[in-house]
């Protein structure tokens, strides 16, 4: 049975076994993706990161083969952002199916759901409020604003929770 290759700063050349590598590290890669992008992507990042480094084999040692694959992975996520569905060979416009006709009654419909969420909005208490728009249109961290409004992280989560459930039942609840 191959041994998996070692995580220590020696040099390593690639691949030892690639079996073993996607083994060892095929897991966190996935993890590491899983965070980043939709599910159904996962797999092919994957592959291309051990696709990358199969090609990589005749070249030069490196120093970490964890390192390395990770730092390949963030490569591959900023490629797959940058060139986006262009690189697969279609434009988004084919992907996005019509919606439906854009009725005056579906407008009017849509015009009061958003001021009841606007009222709504207005409506929550005031550190509620806060904590939401930091985190939604802000896009802060539960750290970030925690440390902002001098609460804890947990404190957060209870209030973007709290508001999240008051903006939900003003929008739905009257629908």
């Amino acid at each position: 049975m191959p041994q998996p290759p070692e995580r220590s700063t020696a040099a390593a050349s690639f691949p030892p076994e690639l079996p073993a590598l996607v083994e060892e590290y095929g897991p966190a890669l996935r993890r590491y993706f899983f965070r980043k992008v939709p599910p159904s992507e996962v797999e092919d990042l994957v592959q291309t990161v051990f696709l990358n480094m199969h090609r990589r084999a005749s070249a030069e040692p490196v120093d970490s083969v964890e390192r390395y694959l990770f730092r390949v992975a963030a490569h591959v996520l900023a490629r797959r952002h940058r060139d986006g569905p262009a690189r697969l060979g279609f434009r988004m416009d084919e992907l996005v199916e019509p919606i439906e006709d854009i009725s005056p009654e579906r407008i009017l419909i849509g015009r009061q759901a958003l001021d009841r969420l606007r009222v709504a909005l207005a409506d929550l208490p005031p550190k509620t409020r806060e904590a939401f728009i930091l985190h939604r249109y802000e896009e802060m961290t539960y750290a970030a604003i925690a440390a902002r409004l001098q609460i804890s992280v947990s404190g957060v989560e209870k209030l973007i929770i709290r508001a999240l459930r008051q903006l939900r039942q003003a929008v739905e609840g009257q629908a």
